[in-house]
């Protein structure tokens, strides 16, 4: 996975980065109603399954906005990955423990769901945290699911991760309102990296692409 520096002493955003991750160093969420009334029934005429699907999407706008795929190295260097995977959560019944799995992204919706198959066959029913351990020097950001309440809201506290930059996704069981199907997810960011109009714009075009009409920008 590539993994490209910015050049620091010329980064336009360098006096936001100090602020938010050293003198006051900010994480934000926001959660969002998704309409997947028009994604739902696409689904279902493909054989495929929502959360592998959903896992895809956000996976496709996160690719599509470098300002999503910033991290730091383990020198500390800022920079920019080529690509970034979705790693996301699985519930074992049996023990009511959870797993992490990774998928690598690919642009194709029906071959990312096949290889989500594929690594869910294999892994599974491994009861372990990360239960496909990741590659050296792999781009991976977080989706998690809680399939069983729906949320208005929904906030992590990461008192330690100062330096983690990637977004972390949750996503709550979809519900019916006013004829529309609607799917909560959150979104929580770093405010050094990340400002409200990138978190809109993913917004809108997570958005478009459950309509099925094109995703500006991508």
């Amino acid at each position: 996975m590539g993994f490209q520096k910015i050049d620091y002493d010329t980064w336009p955003r360098r006096p936001y980065f100090e602020h938010y991750h050293r003198d006051v160093p900010c994480w934000y969420s926001m959660t969002v109603d998704v309409d997947i009334t028009a994604l739902l029934p696409r689904l279902r005429a493909e054989g495929l399954r929502i959360y592998p699907a959903m896992i895809y999407g956000i996976a496709r706008m996160v690719n599509a906005d470098p300002a999503l795929r910033m991290d730091m190295d383990g020198t500390g260097a800022i920079g920019v990955y080529d690509r970034v995977d979705p790693t996301y959560t699985i519930f074992h019944k049996d023990d009511e423990t959870f797993s992490v799995l990774w998928t690598a992204y690919q642009p194709d919706l029906q071959a990312f769901c096949r290889a989500w198959e594929t690594d869910m066959a294999r892994y599974g029913a491994v009861h372990a945290l990360e239960a496909r351990p990741p590659m050296t020097g792999q781009g991976l950001f977080n989706i998690s699911a809680v399939p069983w309440v729906t949320f208005q809201g929904f906030h992590l506290e990461l008192p330690a991760a100062k330096d983690y930059l990637l977004p972390i996704f949750t996503m709550g069981r979809y519900r019916e309102a006013d004829g529309r199907i609607l799917l909560p997810l959150a979104m929580q960011v770093h405010h050094s990296v990340t400002d409200g109009f990138h978190v809109g714009r993913f917004f809108t075009r997570l958005q478009a692409w459950a309509d099925g009409t094109p995703e500006e920008g991508t």
